[in-house]
């Protein structure tokens, strides 16, 4: 594997004892880019095998390659074809995963027309993945999102995300389905066919249908917030998606209350932007978002 100097895997102390993991996977492979680049814990690189075709490779800090491998190798007979990428593979230590690359615009970069008319089948590809009926090895429930909601919010959101959760009416027993559980724009490519495709299913889990679809609003309606869209391209696109994904669960305005709760949070702490935060803090609505 020919990395470049300044790459992380070189730079990073705590990916580079991993490196070596490449070689057992591509060891012919050039770096194109490094696509996305979080310190001391993963990097994924858009790649170039010598076969001529591209790949992603990424590297973790901690052994998530092996389990990630398996959960897209148990899916992949279970969802229509390029839904979700194909695992190439991981290595022996677990730290490195190659993936299929899916070329296409990322949705979130897609002009306002594309944005709305995509919008149905981004969720006709979200329903798709709910549907798989296969048991992934392992489970987010609403005890776990609530939780790690709390211990995330800033001292800004705090009680706004206490309040949430003591009026919010979500079945505690609701249905697990194979949920992506990192559900947002960024997260879908549209195929030159214009096919909407799912990424990055690092944290993909059985989880509550509402999770992934209030998760996905939600980012919809943030675009609006924060002035990359009109509110009109917003909620065209928020229609699409949900007319796409066909009946929503019962809970999902309550599931996207917590999800928008948890974007106020990160627009202080992840963008360094009160601002944001504070117009994420208003109401949608002047009545209370409960579920129906």
């Amino acid at each position: 594997m020919r990395w470049s100097a300044d790459h992380p895997v070189r730079t990073d102390a705590a990916l580079a004892p991993f490196a070596a993991g490449a070689d057992e996977l591509c060891p012919d492979a050039d770096v194109v880019e490094v696509l996305r680049y979080l310190p001391g814990r993963r990097v994924a690189s858009l790649v170039r095998l010598a076969t001529g075709e591209h790949a992603v490779l990424k590297v973790f800090a901690s052994p998530r390659a092996r389990g990630n491998h398996r959960r897209l190798a148990r899916l992949a007979g279970h969802v229509p074809a390029g839904t979700v990428p194909r695992s190439l593979g991981a290595d022996a230590r677990g730290h490195v995963l190659l993936l299929e690359h899916v070329p296409g615009s990322v949705y979130d970069t897609t002009d306002d027309g594309t944005f709305v008319a995509v919008a149905r089948r981004v969720g006709a590809a979200l329903r798709a993945l709910h549907a798989a009926d296969v048991d992934l090895d392992r489970a987010w429930t609403l005890a776990d999102e609530l939780a790690q909601l709390t211990a995330r919010a800033p001292e800004s959101t705090v009680a706004l995300v206490e309040h949430a959760i003591g009026r919010l009416a979500i079945a505690p027993d609701a249905r697990l389905v194979v949920a992506h559980r990192d559900c947002h724009p960024r997260q879908v490519v549209i195929d030159r066919t214009g096919a909407a495709r799912w990424i990055d299913l690092d944290d993909a889990a059985m989880a509550p249908a509402g999770l992934d679809v209030g998760n996905f609003v939600a980012h919809l309606r943030r675009e609006a917030v924060i002035g990359t869209r009109t509110d009109a391209v917003a909620e065209a696109a928020v229609a699409g998606f949900l007319a796409g994904y066909g009946t929503a669960p019962d809970d999902v305005e309550a599931w996207e209350e917590l999800a928008r709760l948890r974007l106020a949070g990160l627009a202080t702490t992840r963008h360094a932007r009160p601002d944001w935060t504070a117009r994420l803090c208003e109401p949608r609505r002047a009545e209370p978002v409960v579920a129906r």
